[in-house]
């Protein structure tokens, strides 16, 4: 679960950080140090750049969720096959003991 966290701090560190850069955009047309198409395109651009780091992020949360799921199965049969083993020796104990 600790992945999932991890992406959920990053993705909010993610929206956090945009909408300070989009404030500052914001306040540079107003403040007139930035003109309006300029601000618009450079917050599309960054608006594009947050969207593949996101994109990225989940790809990653994804990936580690897949690796962890393939883990809990490959855990669960060593389990039953340790299992079944025992079973087995026990089973052959009662057939070779009179």
């Amino acid at each position: 679960m600790s992945n999932h966290d991890d992406t959920q701090l990053q993705l909010q560190k993610l929206q956090f950080n945009v909408m300070q850069q989009l404030e500052v955009i914001a306040e540079d047309i107003k403040a007139g140090r930035l003109d309006a198409e300029r601000g618009a395109a450079k917050a599309k651009a960054l608006i594009a750049e947050s969207e593949q780091q996101r994109v990225a992020l989940f790809d990653t949360a994804m990936r580690a969720s897949q690796r962890q799921r393939r883990r809990s199965w490959l855990l669960a049969l060593a389990v039953v096959a340790a299992i079944a083993t025992v079973v087995a020796g026990l089973l052959l104990v009662r057939i070779g003991t009179p």
